[in-house]
């Protein structure tokens, strides 16, 4: 069980030994106890400390981490005001001979944590790593004093392997916390363990138990932990699980409660690439993009390789890929290394930036490292490179290649209920891959999603655009012919701009960005099939 000691018996403890003129007895209590209460009761634990004579612990390392550690507490005002106590800490027991393995442990694991909530993520690391191997050194500490400090350092470790993009390290550290937490953790420290758990079910596509990590923190908690940077990670998972499914109210909610239980901490930046996600299902990409940048003005100055700076630049090529501005996207995007296991792949969006240029021999050569990669590869955004290999595929006339990665795709779906990697290949192109999908033998429950895909595209056909008009369906026939601007206005006995302005209105009638996309879309609806391109 967690320790059910609270800080009212702590105070009611210090007082008697005041009281007595005990004053080495007082301070033992707080040394005793703080770490069941420095995550919960931050300020009372201050006040309590301050309620001591000065002399009595002002050079007392663990009383100094103990007020370090107070400042993540639930309501803290202030992440940057535990570090002078850190580094004073640090300095008293460089300065004493013999220092306590268990108090230098304990101060290293504690300084972590403040300073992978200011960003300061390798140093971080360093001190983590560090407190780990004291302890797997000292064979003098009781199993009890050891385990105490290993569960902490261990949910540490496991956070910040999160925000270093390291899935792997977090889960085994982040597993060995939970198994260490009773009696060992406090109850935000649980509920963060859990909070972590959650989101790392989320990069590894296992959607369903992004839900059962959330209801254990309920069951774990109080309501104000759980909705509180202590419980924000889970709750962003399920923010973007919601974005992964096309659920916007729910996501919409969701991000409300987000941005605020995660402003002013470490988990603020990846909030709002979250956020920025909704603008994938609700078409906003300008705010979206706004969300970003403000996301990246947040981890300018953050130390170490953070997961978030690649998520947050891989959605600003999202966005602009969305927006057309398809070179600019790549751009961006190339630029970009994907993390483990390709959780977050950079690979999926170059691939449907060339897809929607018309290339799709340079979509499939986007996605060999994806192949590579084979079942290693992160699920949840293998569904994205198995649709664009489909999509490819299909355009290239492989038609047995593009129906097995499509199937694959759908197996995927049909268990992660995920809808946004569709938006990647052109609707019209998606249709004609579902209608071959719904020929073939599938099991019940990939039919199913296949007929909410297709009644979710609307059926888009050649009736379901906005007609072209005559001279529209010139300039089309033309542009499907290869044929310059020039030449197009010169057959027609019209002027450039003239052909100019009937091809945007082309391109926005056919939902296309340029040429390629345009003319792919005039194949797809099959207006000019008879005709031979020169």
């Amino acid at each position: 069980m967690q320790w059910s000691g609270s800080v009212e018996e702590l105070t009611d403890a210090v007082a008697r030994a005041l009281e007595t003129g005990d004053h080495h007895a007082a301070v033992e209590h707080i040394a005793d106890q703080w770490p069941h209460l420095t995550s919960s009761r931050g300020r009372e634990l201050r006040e309590l400390i301050e309620g001591l004579p000065f002399d009595n612990w002002n050079t007392d390392p663990r009383i100094l981490t103990a007020i370090g550690a107070s400042y993540r507490s639930v309501g803290s005002p202030s992440r940057s005001a535990a570090l002078p106590y850190f580094h004073t800490a640090q300095a008293l027991l460089d300065a004493q001979d013999g220092a306590s393995v268990h108090t230098v442990a304990t101060l290293r694991a504690h300084h972590a944590a403040a300073l992978r909530s200011l960003g300061r993520l390798e140093s971080a690391r360093e001190l983590a790593d560090s407190a780990w191997e004291v302890l797997e050194r000292d064979v003098t500490l009781t199993p009890a004093k050891r385990v105490a400090v290993q569960a902490v350092t261990a949910l540490q470790q496991g956070m910040i392997a999160i925000h270093l993009g390291d899935y792997e390290a977090a889960s085994g550290w982040l597993r060995l916390a939970h198994g260490l937490s009773d009696p060992h953790l406090a109850e935000p420290e649980l509920i963060e363990c859990l909070a972590g758990l959650g989101f790392l079910k989320y990069t590894s596509g296992d959607f369903d138990c992004v839900e059962d990590f959330v209801a254990r923190m309920r069951e774990a908690g109080d309501p104000q932990v759980v909705e509180s940077r202590f419980g924000a990670l889970a709750r962003i998972a399920e923010l973007l699980v919601a974005v992964e499914r096309n659920h916007l109210q729910d996501a919409e909610a969701l991000a409300k409660r987000v941005r605020t239980i995660t402003e002013r901490t470490d988990w603020e930046p990846l909030a709002l690439y979250a956020t920025a996600a909704i603008s994938i299902i609700n078409g906003r990409y300008i705010e979206g993009l706004d969300h970003v940048h403000h996301a990246q003005q947040l981890i300018r100055s953050w130390e170490g390789p953070a997961a978030v700076r690649i998520q947050c630049e891989g959605m600003r090529g999202t966005l602009l890929m969305h927006l057309g501005e398809l070179t600019a996207a790549e751009q961006i995007i190339s630029s970009l290394t994907p993390t483990q296991n390709h959780a977050n792949c950079p690979a999926r969006f170059i691939a449907g930036i060339r897809f929607k240029s018309g290339d799709s021999a340079g979509c499939l050569a986007a996605l060999q490292d994806c192949e590579r990669l084979g079942e290693s590869h992160s699920s949840r955004t293998m569904i994205d490179v198995l649709l664009l290999k489909a999509a490819a595929n299909y355009d290239l006339g492989n038609e047995v290649i593009a129906d097995i990665a499509f199937d694959r795709a759908l197996l995927f779906v049909s268990r992660t209920r995920m809808r946004t990697p569709f938006t990647l290949v052109p609707a019209m192109t998606m249709q004609r891959m579902l209608g071959r999908a719904t020929d073939r033998n599938q099991p019940e429950h990939v039919h199913s999603v296949l007929e909410e895909l297709r009644a979710g595209l609307g059926g888009m056909s050649g009736t379901s655009i906005e007609p072209l008009s005559d001279r529209e369906l010139d300039v089309a026939q033309h542009l499907y012919l290869d044929k310059t601007l020039s030449e197009i206005a010169a057959e027609l006995f019209i002027s450039t701009n003239t052909v100019k302005t009937h091809v945007r209105s082309i391109y926005r009638k056919l939902a296309a960005t340029n040429r390629k996309e345009a003319v792919r879309r005039v194949r797809e609806l099959g207006l000019y099939l008879e005709i031979t391109p020169y």
